[in-house]
């Protein structure tokens, strides 16, 4: 995220009123902590959960792409952190029990921009699917010494533009749900299959792109299950702003040869905080946490 092309573009209204924005206002993505598991959220109507903190960034730098991992009695929020417009760098903080927060321990940084740190738990082992799209790549890697040291694993795929890649096991098959770079990273949702993980051999759904709408997506999260067994997606709507909002799909069949999915909640930005954008939801035991844009006036 916070990627911009380095090609020449045409002037448009769209891009001029950006342009206006980031001279007039002030943007920063932070994290919102809420309470709670995963069962508010699958409810269709209701609030958006209840709000325990925002966790504000220093001055200048955004937080974003969050993933919380509860471990041994510590919670830990895996997050994009980037200054500015340099590239982004990943690591996490440490939430305490008062619901304050360490400092930002970096964990990887490359000379090409990393988002998305894409945290989960296979075989007694911590593993973590960066976004490495720059460096055309989705790529592994595994926790030496959870949280804080990181070492690369392999690549699961090369030669590809792929943006917020996850993995989900189902029907004796590993899949990976990202979107590849068409018109945009946005109006598509691609997936792949292998029968091992981790593997560099994926075959292409036969349908991809198995979603081709910039309203429901680019993925916003970690694919999660609630009590009954039903499987949820979570997407960003990037129709009118990257991430405006975030649409929970339920996933109703996945198979080599066919893909359906419903929307059954869209979580809106919480206008009276000034929050324009929310595109990052994810859940632990006993929290939800989202990112999300605020904007207001620079003077």
């Amino acid at each position: 995220m916070f990627l911009e092309e380095k090609i020449v573009k045409p002037i448009t209204f769209t891009r001029v009123k950006r342009k206006l924005i980031r001279i007039f206002f002030r943007e920063q993505w932070s994290l919102l902590l809420l309470a709670g598991g995963k069962d508010g959220f699958l409810k269709p109507s209701g609030k958006n959960g209840r709000i325990l903190k925002e966790i504000i960034p220093p001055r200048d730098f955004q937080w974003a792409d969050p993933f919380i991992v509860e471990w041994e009695g510590k919670t830990y929020i895996f997050v994009e952190q980037q200054y500015k417009h340099e590239n982004g760098t990943l690591g996490f903080i440490e939430l305490f029990t008062d619901l304050s927060h360490s400092a930002f321990v970096p964990i990887l940084e490359k000379f090409y921009h990393l988002s998305f740190p894409n945290i989960f738990r296979y075989e007694n082992e911590w593993y973590m699917i960066p976004e490495s799209h720059e460096n055309r790549t989705i790529d592994l890697y595994k926790a030496k010494d959870f949280p804080a040291t990181w070492e690369f694993e392999t690549t699961l795929m090369r030669d590809i533009d792929a943006v917020d890649s996850i993995v989900f096991f189902h029907n004796t098959k590993w899949w990976i749900f990202t979107s590849v770079k068409r018109k945009s990273f946005n109006d598509n949702l691609c997936l792949f299959y292998a029968d091992a993980f981790p593997t560099d051999k994926w075959t292409p759904h036969l349908c991809n792109p198995v979603c081709a709408d910039v309203t429901n997506s680019r993925m916003a999260g970690a694919i999660f299950c609630d009590d009954s067994g039903k499987i949820y997606r979570a997407a960003q709507n990037c129709l009118k702003d990257y991430g405006k909002e975030t649409n929970i799909n339920e996933i109703i069949e996945l198979t080599e040869t066919s893909y359906k999915e419903r929307i059954v909640k869209t979580i809106f930005p919480e206008k009276e905080m000034n929050v324009v954008c929310t595109h990052t939801l994810n859940f632990s035991e006993n929290h939800v946490v989202r990112d999300v844009k605020t904007r207001v006036w620079r003077i």
